[in-house]
């Protein structure tokens, strides 16, 4: 990353264009090229991830090996096929035995041959579903901890001291009854802790009411 001093001035060229080569040497030292993530980067000081959050019903793993995925579910790749897999272009950022993702599209790039006895990957329907609206922090993905406690998991990307979150609408309220809310914290560089409640309770499906739940973290550069 690069942040781009007040006194430069930038112009643009299509992806394809050389710049690395070309021009003598006096005008090569004097140039100094920038990436469209870099201006992202200097306007706004920090990365962020944002999504809407839905979450229903209490803990039951399940487990695929072909067909569709549901987008904004969490999966995890328990067994690599015998003849490989490729589910980078739906989320993945490797195809790794263990790695965890949040699925960004349905048809995966390939599922291979799942071995014998063996699923390709597993899922927990009471997990919250993301519907992720901007990732700049990378891979981010979801797990069901308890009844109301679910864990927001990084590859060490939530820097202590520069990480924020924040959740919107932060409480529904339902005639003079009944109350949900829900809030997050950060508890390592890998996890946050997600919490949601009826009636100051910790319980399932109240990230749903009123549809879905707002999330936004942010890390400051």
């Amino acid at each position: 990353m690069a942040i781009i001093p007040n006194s430069q001035k930038t112009f643009s060229v299509n992806e394809g264009v050389n710049t690395v080569y070309g021009g003598s040497a006096s005008m090569k030292a004097l140039s100094q090229w920038y990436t469209m993530q870099d201006i992202t980067d200097t306007v706004r000081p920090y990365q962020v991830y944002t999504a809407l959050l839905t979450q229903s019903g209490e803990s039951e793993i399940d487990y695929i090996s072909n067909g569709f995925l549901t987008v904004g579910r969490t999966y995890t790749i328990v067994d690599i096929p015998v003849d490989g897999c490729d589910f980078t272009n739906v989320g993945a950022p490797n195809n790794d035995s263990e790695t965890s993702f949040v699925a960004t599209g349905e048809v995966p790039n390939k599922w291979g041959t799942p071995n014998e006895g063996e699923n390709t990957l597993s899922y927990d329907l009471g997990a919250p579903v993301a519907t992720a609206l901007e990732n700049t922090i990378g891979n981010i993905w979801f797990n069901y901890q308890a009844p109301g406690v679910y864990i927001i998991f990084s590859n060490d990307s939530f820097i202590g001291g520069k990480t924020t979150v924040n959740m919107f609408p932060a409480q529904f309220i339902e005639s003079s009854v009944d109350i949900y809310n829900s809030t997050a914290i950060q508890a390592s560089k890998s996890k946050i802790v997600l919490l949601s409640y009826y009636n100051y309770e910790a319980a399932d499906d109240a990230l749903s009411y009123g549809s879905q739940t707002m999330l936004e973290i942010r890390v400051y550069n």
